[in-house]
């Protein structure tokens, strides 16, 4: 009976190994349990290892294959999620779907059972590295194309949305038929109100998409992307070096990037001017996409309507399935072939062998028929007349026959047979012996392989401690270095600041001193009191054009045209342009930088001289305040870098005690590997001593038996010699 899982503890990927060394005894499923799964080169199972599930493959007996998923990590809504999704899958029958069954109580660990998927496994390619050796075939690629366009289909009107579409979940097989898996993060319509439970790959998703949005809409974005992608390839196979790098695994011509601005991206815009009207009005389709919300998109099928192909199930080859190491362990695999019972008795007993029997006594009768045959034909010879030539061929003829029927009866004899059934148990024995000697060679290679495995880990995790050692250093010394940074920094600022309360007061007098000029300047009006040749009207045209007061402009410039009167420009600061104001020509504009001039310097002569004690009481405070903040920027700076320091050190002892788990992890997954290879070792070697005991009772057996001859045969029939004792 097993016992009840508990929901805080899942097995490991090392636990679901252990246990499927067993399939009949781990696997709930029939089909599973006559399975073999399958193994490494140490004759392990072998996972392919996730975020939250381990992988397995699986040999049927009639030449299926399984993709076998064992979770790793809880999940509260895991049954009632696969169990809607093998139901709706199994309604809709598309040749794009894989077989898909979840088992709620599918496999044993250490006596509790826990959940698994079942899926046939496809004998495919990715479409990214299909894609990479057909570009030169448009045809094929708008099949597929076609085919996909076909299975988004089918599941938009179902309500069902795959939930991650993107390339590493579409497989080509050898006839080009497309399959769509990994069905993990699905919605069907029996699981409306659950939250999504991943948001797929960025490049195929829609930029506005979140986590609420999970619902039969889900796929249209990426649906829309792949089918312009392909159509795209199809029609312009060369967009697939422009727009990718030669290692980028990610996407195939869209990036997530090019989804928040699309106007400014290479791929639309490529895609867009690549010539073809078709490639014009996708591209322009999806770039208006990523402008809705992804609720408001059309299907995909309402542009390829009428357009697609469905795709036919293709038969997969069987495969033979081999016997793993687990149940080599348990099955005498060198036993070879009952043995050809002896004539009489047992081997190691003495027997008597005898040619006695009915073929000695037709071969007795043909002995003597020959004899007489032979007789007639000497005594024929010897009398030779034309006339006895007919009875001499005659006599002569009996004579063979009767030789061949001696032969017939010791060839079929019954000790000729056990002498021969002996010789190829024998042989039999003997291919036994190697066989078994070479499970022997091959489980001491698998030791030698294992040691040097474990070696090749032990190497591998001194190096990632030495690593860590070496990552803990070098943000260590970055951290002491940026501190020489900020301080030195900080220094520089002490420097250029001005320390002494003297010259701070001199730079605050000046600063009072500018800002009474400017006053002065901004306070002096044109009109009010106007500049030699400035009248009002003038002065009513500069005020129109923003030059109302003395701190409105600084100088002039005059420019002559061609053929033209040169024109003047008011200028603001030193590096504008100027404004031309009409009837201010140079003279004007030179009386009035003048008067500016003379403004400037009565405000200059008027300004303060010294500074007041308030002021001088401020100088004081914010000198304070200047090398306060500079002490506070220091404190802060090697506050950080001891910070850095004890963070670096806190990762490396983090990384250094994951390490030490790594390391008794592989110790004891090799001294549970090495002690399976010890009993591999003791029972082949147990085989090799019962093979050889084996061919030497056959070599008994057989040896007695080669006595068996034909002149011996022959002087039996003449009565000389009836037996033999072994």
């Amino acid at each position: 009976m097993t016992q009840q899982r508990s929901p805080a503890r899942y097995p490991t990927g090392g636990d679901y190994v252990d246990a499927l060394q067993a399939p009949g005894l781990a696997f709930s499923d029939p089909q599973l349990r006559a399975g073999t799964v399958k193994t490494d080169d140490l004759g392990m199972p072998e996972p392919v290892s996730g975020n939250f599930a381990s992988v397995f493959h699986v040999y049927g007996t009639v030449g299926e294959q399984w993709a076998i998923k064992c979770f790793v990590r809880p999940d509260a809504d895991r049954h009632r999620r696969y169990d809607a999704i093998a139901t709706a899958l199994q309604a809709l029958h598309h040749p794009a779907l894989v077989d898909f069954d979840y088992q709620a109580e599918g496999v044993m660990v250490a006596g509790v059972r826990y959940p698994l998927l079942k899926m046939r496994w496809v004998q495919a390619q990715g479409l990214m590295s299909w894609l990479e050796s057909h570009l030169s075939f448009p045809d094929r690629v708008l099949s597929v194309a076609a085919q996909f366009a076909d299975v988004v289909a089918v599941l938009e009107r179902a309500g069902i949305a795959h939930g991650d579409l993107q390339h590493g979940n579409l497989l080509i097989t050898a006839n080009d038929e497309l399959k769509l898996i990994d069905y993990d993060g699905m919605f069907v319509p029996q699981l409306a109100g659950l939250p999504a439970n991943e948001k797929g790959l960025a490049n195929y998703q829609h930029p506005r998409r979140a986590d609420s949005d999970y619902g039969p809409g889900l796929d249209r974005f990426s649906a829309w992307v792949i089918y312009a992608s392909l159509i795209a390839l199809a029609t312009r196979p060369n967009l697939w070096r422009r727009l990718r790098a030669s290692d980028d695994d990610t996407k195939l011509l869209f990036a997530s990037a090019d989804y928040l601005d699309p106007a400014a991206s290479d791929a639309f815009q490529q895609i867009r001017t690549a010539g073809s009207a078709q490639l014009t009005e996708l591209a322009d389709h999806l770039m208006s996409f990523t402008r809705m919300l992804p609720a408001q998109l059309p299907p995909l099928e309402s542009v390829t309507a009428g357009k697609t192909t469905s795709a036919t199930p293709v038969a997969h080859a069987a495969q033979a399935a081999e016997v793993p190491d687990w149940l080599a362990d348990h099955l005498d695999t060198t036993a070879s072939p009952a043995p050809t019972s002896a004539p009489a008795g047992a081997f190691g007993q003495p027997v008597t062998y005898s040619f006695a029997g009915r073929n000695l006594i037709l071969a007795r009768i043909a002995a003597a028929f020959a004899l007489l045959m032979t007789a007639g034909g000497a005594a024929a010879y010897l009398g030779w007349t034309t006339a006895a030539v007919v009875p001499l061929i005659g006599w002569l003829l009996a004579a063979a026959v009767a030789a061949a029927v001696i032969a017939s009866t010791y060839w079929t004899h019954p000790l000729t047979a056990a002498r021969r059934r002996a010789a190829a148990d024998c042989v039999t024995a003997r291919r036994a012996v190697v066989a078994a000697e070479n499970e022997v060679r091959n489980a001491q290679h698998l030791v030698v392989e294992l040691e040097a495995s474990g070696a090749a880990q032990r190497q591998a995790i001194a190096q990632q401690r030495t690593a860590a050692v070496r990552q803990r250093d070098a943000a260590t010394g970055h951290a002491q270095q940026v501190l020489q940074q900020t301080l030195q920094a900080l220094q520089q600022q002490r420097s250029n600041w001005h320390n002494s309360q003297q010259a701070r007061e001199q730079k605050r007098l000046e600063v009072i001193a500018a800002e009474h000029v400017q006053r002065v300047l901004a306070s002096t009006v044109i009109a009010k009191n106007p500049p030699p040749g400035i009248h009002a009207k003038l002065a009513g045209a500069l005020a129109a054009h923003g030059f109302r007061t003395a701190a409105d402009f600084v100088e002039y410039r005059t420019v002559s045209g061609h053929g033209q009167y040169p024109k003047t420009y008011i200028k603001r600061t030193g590096t504008d342009y100027g404004t031309y104001v009409e009837n201010i020509g140079e003279t004007r504009a030179q009386s009035l930088i003048q008067w500016r001039e003379a403004v400037k310097t009565r405000a200059e002569a008027q300004a303060p001289r010294s500074l007041t004690a308030q002021q001088r009481g401020e100088v004081a405070a914010e000198l304070q305040r200047f090398h306060a903040g500079l002490n506070a920027q220091e404190n802060a700076a090697k506050s950080q870098a001891r910070g850095a320091i004890d963070h670096a050190k806190g990762v490396e002892q983090a990384a250094q005690a994951g390490l030490d788990k790594q390391q008794r992890d592989v110790e004891a997954d090799l001294g549970a590997k090495r002690a399976n290879l010890e009993r591999r070792a003791v029972g082949a070697q147990n085989a090799v001593t019962a093979a050889r005991r084996d061919a030497a009772q056959r070599d008994a057996a057989l040896t007695p038996l080669k006595r068996a001859t034909m002149p011996r045969y022959l002087r039996a029939a003449a009565g000389s010699a009836p037996s033999w004792t072994a």
